[in-house]
């Protein structure tokens, strides 16, 4: 059956991008919608607020900033690192890299320097491009990464009263259709991250698949809340910046959801995207009667979608939104949707990932490599599937290819086909799993702590988490045996870990085991690990620990709800418990009714104990919610964090 989404999602909207597939760049599209709506916003962030006019002359006065200091891109294209804020500086960035002929390299700065200075040293860059409040750390990576003398450039701003022509002049590229256009980093099984590389024409397809479905035009405003090292993120900015309309980005993990609820209202952004997580924060954050009327469109993607989930866009969007789940994946970015309608009727309470979108074709295998009646391994047939993993050319061959002929990818997902065409996502053949809607190889988490000082062997599971006020959620656990004569901490280990992998890939507990169980084929029975204890030891009659003053009363008050537990130690950190970012950020908001201030969010994982948050509260009002020096705070905790002991390991007697 086909849909008419362009009738869905109001009727035919969308107007001539100025822009091809088979012809141009992303510099020529975005150049495109420059030459033709100069005046209208472009970027509407924490950081500025840009009309296209003023982000033409941002973009170009930085692409000529870094030929000045490194020269042209060399021939086929080089490749431009960035470490910046969430927000108009790294769209900026990201477009000056590909105005100057390379392909952007998104670095992340909440993840690990050790994680950080891999992905430098992985995609050897020329050049580094960066803002003020990370130049700094970007010099630290690069020493890290062995490239001491790399080149850091500034990411620019508009000029006063820039001459449209000489934008335009400034953001001509000597880029090639099938030239890389960035390479985003992904969980990898070896234990390190693995860069995806893909072309401009390849980006521009599924742009032009992602404006036409959901009918864009210059008058939308569309969300950007994800890391611009995600595939998400390059949906959301390109298709607003190459149609006309305006992209708002936000920093959850710096600000919050309730800054998050502030901006898309404030805003009226009208297409909203994240993974179904960050949904259901979202829309817990806003209690029953919160609404965002000017949103018409949801996308969500990365994670399972629920009746549940299409039911609260009812609820607490436009009355007219268009509620979609969409399946895709860094390498081809989104391959299904399902569009539902708001008065669409909910069959099922999983909800399907769709049908493949204009130009795609979802083919089910079975084991043997052939056609699938209704259930398989899901492979992409598309000519615009991405160019393969850098550095990596027997991944490459092993997951890119042929199948009948036509360019594929093999996903290593696992899906059903219903009878009416539409897709269900079963879940992974392999050990990937969602964490958040980020993808997570459990082995490359099981490597890193089976390399740790003291750890004889390793496994690590993901399952449901536990109950608390938060929406539930996949979390993983760790199981380590120590080596031979050894003792290790757990807490330690954890914390050894948070110092290499980002925090969505963390364990939410590492237990100590004297053996991994083993089944009868010799492979690990997962079943048989034990349980990991609970977050906290509950006190025998459920009351608060001793010295414990009012304040901190109230504090671990809303800990225990968040955390589904009864009691808290007011020493130990909340992430240590098994919160999470997206879960302190709900703290937040339930600290703010709680004690009739809002707390900034950094200052909330800076003092992640009772204690120590209370202690900070007790010395004065938090400063007001400005934008943090995050980076330069992040360096003093790498600088502590380096003169610590990784891991405490004792000899036994």
């Amino acid at each position: 059956m086909t849909i008419d989404l362009a009738a869905l999602h109001g009727g035919p909207r969308t107007e001539p991008l100025g822009w091809t597939v088979a012809a141009d760049t992303l510099c020529t599209a975005f150049a495109a919608q420059v030459a033709r709506h100069p005046e209208r916003s472009a970027v509407l962030a924490d950081d500025g607020e840009l009309t296209y006019r003023q982000l033409g002359s941002a973009v170009a006065a930085t692409a000529a900033a870094v030929r000045d200091a490194v020269g042209d891109a060399p021939a086929g294209g080089g490749r431009a690192a960035l470490l910046c804020r969430h927000g108009a500086t790294t769209i900026t960035g990201l477009l000056a890299a590909l105005a100057g002929g390379r392909a952007y390299v998104p670095l992340e700065p909440s993840f690990p320097a050790e994680r950080l200075a891999h992905i430098l040293a992985d995609s050897d860059p020329d050049v580094l491009l960066v803002d003020a409040a990370h130049a700094e750390w970007a010099r630290e990576l690069a020493t890290a990464a062995g490239r001491p003398g790399l080149t850091v450039v500034h990411i620019g701003l508009p000029s006063p009263d820039p001459d449209l022509h000489e934008v335009l002049v400034g953001l001509a590229s000597g880029a090639a259709a099938d030239d890389p256009a960035y390479l985003l980093y992904t969980s990898g099984s070896t234990g390190e991250p693995k860069g995806v590389v893909q072309s401009h024409r390849n980006v521009l397809f599924g742009v032009a698949n992602h404006v036409r479905n959901f009918a864009l035009r210059p008058d939308d405003r569309t969300s950007v809340l994800t890391s611009f090292g995600y595939d998400m993120a390059v949906t959301d900015m390109f298709s607003a910046v190459l149609s006309g309309a305006a992209a708002v980005p936000s920093d959850i993990r710096t600000h919050g959801l309730a800054h998050l609820a502030r901006t898309l209202a404030r805003h009226r952004v009208t297409v909203y995207h994240s993974t179904p997580t960050v949904y259901r924060y979202l829309l817990a954050s806003l209690g029953p009667d919160g609404r965002l009327p000017a949103v018409r469109a949801v996308l969500l993607g990365g994670e399972e979608v629920t009746r549940h989930d299409v039911e609260l866009a009812r609820r607490h969007f436009a009355p007219g939104a268009v509620f979609v789940n969409g399946y895709g994946t860094t390498e081809i970015s989104f391959a299904a949707q399902y569009h539902i309608g708001p008065d669409a009727e909910l069959d099922h309470a999983v909800v399907p990932v769709g049908r493949p979108l204009p130009g795609i074709e979802v083919v089910l295998v079975g084991t043997g490599g052939d056609r699938a009646e209704d259930t398989g391994e899901v492979v992409v047939r598309c000519a615009h599937v991405a160019l393969g993993y850098h550095g990596l050319p027997e991944l490459t061959s092993a997951r890119f290819g042929e199948f009948e002929g036509v360019r594929a990818y093999r996903t290593g997902d696992i899906a059903r086909r219903l009878p009416d065409g539409r897709l269900v996502f079963l879940g992974r053949a392999d050990r990937m799993v969602k964490i958040r809607g980020y993808r997570v190889e459990l082995g490359e988490v099981e490597s890193r702590l089976a390399a740790l000082p003291g750890v004889g062997h390793a496994a690590v599971v993901a399952r449901d988490s536990g109950e608390g006020s938060g929406p539930r959620t996949k979390e993983i656990i760790a199981y380590a045996v120590p080596a031979r004569d050894a003792s290790v901490d757990p807490a330690a280990l954890r914390a050894a870990l948070a110092r290499l992998l980002p925090d969505y890939m963390l364990p939410r507990t590492v237990v100590l085991v004297d053996a991994l169980p083993m089944g009868p084929t010799g492979k690990l029975d997962v079943r048989a690990l034990p349980e990991p204890p609970v977050p906290v030891p509950v006190a025998g009659d459920g009351s608060p620990p001793v010295g414990r003053d009012a304040l901190e009363e109230r504090i671990a008050a809303v800990w225990c709800a968040a955390l589904g537990v009864e009691s808290v130690p007011r020493a130990v950190s909340f992430f240590e418990l098994g919160g999470h970012s997206l879960l302190m950020a709900l703290v937040q908001e339930r600290l703010a009714e709680a004690l009739g201030q809002r707390i900034p969010l950094v200052q909330l994982v800076e003092h992640s104990t009772v204690a120590g948050l209370a202690a900070f509260l007790q010395a004065g009002p938090p400063a007001a919610e400005a934008a943090p020096n995050v980076a330069a705070d992040r360096m003093r905790r790498r600088r502590e964090a380096r003169q610590r002991t990784a891991v405490p390991v004792e000899a036994r007697s």
